[in-house]
């Protein structure tokens, strides 16, 4: 996926066998090398029937350079744990490269 940097892109998962009701607690993370450079929580969520979405602010994107992973991890209210695989991001210049 690419992203321009200094917009706010939109980030969703979608669940087919995971029920969204059923997650308790939910982080995603972008991430570089061993450096965590943006985490959200359930709490920033939107949550749909089967997906999580997290828009990113301007200032979040403009805050990455290049390339970078993201991965989300979930548990459930049995305490059953998941994660996603590893998505690779690319952000790429705007030249606009400011918050508007």
């Amino acid at each position: 996926m690419t992203i321009i940097k200094g917009t706010t892109p939109t980030i969703r998962y979608v669940f087919e066998t995971v029920q969204v009701t059923d997650i308790t607690r939910a982080i995603l993370t972008v991430k570089r090398g061993s450096d965590i450079l943006i985490e959200r929580d359930l709490s920033s969520a939107e949550t749909g029937v089967k997906t999580l979405s997290w828009k990113l602010t301007q200032e979040e994107s403009l805050s990455v350079d290049g390339d970078a992973t993201v991965m989300l991890n979930w548990k459930l209210s049995d305490g059953t744990r998941g994660a996603t695989n590893k998505a690779f991001l690319v952000f790429t210049d705007n030249d606009k490269d400011e918050v508007i």
